[in-house]
């Protein structure tokens, strides 16, 4: 998701603002009027007064008739309801909350992916899988004869593949426990609001050890509405007349695990084909995980109508002591 604050100004009733038109015709007027004579005083010849240049007050009179026309300015703002409009949106984005659930025991550390071992191929797969996301939180759980969360679904990807980065085989207790491995997913997905939640389980050998069964871990997931695509690492010998599986994967539980809850079963022997599995569950599950614009309106005219006071009450303040005429 992305939060966006965003700030702009509008007027609730733009239509007043047509006064302004008026206010800059009575300007006009009282700029023409204030060059005509206001009155004067009977004198027998003006060759007897001394020659003046205008003083100080006479030459900034227009002061005043600025201060007004901005004060009217103000008012005829303040009544158009300037706003402040501040928005903040919540990104719509098209995402799942998955749980990638990595079989990390023993035999993971047996070459047979094109030279490479097993755990070693999926981290770069699950790396470059994670570099490719956008609006998906993926979170990662990892199992042997037990299970460890990594952490939970997030957007931060960079975070993500550090924590796939150290994964090996070993740091475990032995045996692998898929039932243990699949619950400990499922209940990281427990709390998602998300529309489709999903675990993409890899192993490369059978159920032999953990206090959970896999079909109750199936079960599980069916009950709480999230959807188990399956993986089967298998490693792939050369034979004479054809290659030949070596692995000990159970496909038919991976398979019933898979179709019990509405996912899918693959079977990978190499890098690639991992790597697209990956990428065709990613693409088959999206969903939206929340979007929504908030927008505030906060009134403005009260400062408009504050300055516009204050510029009438310096122009009548003036008018009054330092402009002030006497005709």
């Amino acid at each position: 998701m992305t939060d966006l604050g965003l700030t702009s100004f509008r007027f609730e009733d733009p239509w007043l603002l047509v006064l302004l038109a008026v206010v800059l015709a009575g300007l006009s007027l009282s700029m023409i009027r204030g060059r005509r004579p206001a009155g004067g005083l009977l004198f027998p010849s003006l060759g007897l007064l001394p020659a003046t240049r205008p003083g100080w007050r006479i030459r900034l009179r227009w002061v005043l008739v600025a201060l007004r026309g901005a004060a009217l300015v103000m008012f005829v703002v303040a009544l158009a309801r300037p706003q402040i409009v501040r928005a903040s949106v919540e990104s719509v984005s098209e995402g799942i909350d998955v749980v990638l659930a990595i079989d990390v025991s023993g035999s993971m550390s047996e070459a047979g992916f094109a030279g490479s071992t097993k755990i070693d191929a999926v981290k770069r797969v699950v790396h470059d899988f994670l570099g490719g996301l956008k609006n998906d939180r993926v979170g990662i759980v990892i199992f042997s004869g037990e299970a460890v969360v990594l952490g939970p679904p997030t957007l931060d990807y960079a975070a993500s593949q550090k924590l796939v980065a150290p994964i090996d085989t070993g740091t475990l207790a032995g045996g692998t426990a898929i039932g243990t491995g699949l619950a400990t997913a499922i209940n990281v997905l427990r709390d998602s609001d998300a529309k489709s939640r999903l675990v993409i389980l890899l192993t490369d050998g059978e159920n032999n050890s953990g206090d959970i069964s896999p079909i109750d871990a199936s079960n599980m997931a069916k009950l709480l509405d999230v959807k188990v695509y399956t993986i089967g690492a298998v490693t792939v010998a050369a034979n004479p007349d054809k290659d030949v599986a070596t692995d000990s994967v159970d496909e038919q539980l991976m398979r019933k695990i898979a179709e019990q809850t509405g996912g899918h079963y693959y079977s990978v022997t190499d890098e690639n084909s991992l790597a697209e599995v990956y990428r065709e569950i990613e693409s088959l599950e999206k969903s939206r995980v929340g979007a929504r614009d908030f927008t505030d309106y906060q009134e403005a005219h009260l400062g408009f109508l504050a300055l516009g006071a204050a510029l009438l009450f310096v122009e009548v303040a003036l008018a009054a002591t330092l402009f002030r005429r006497t005709p």
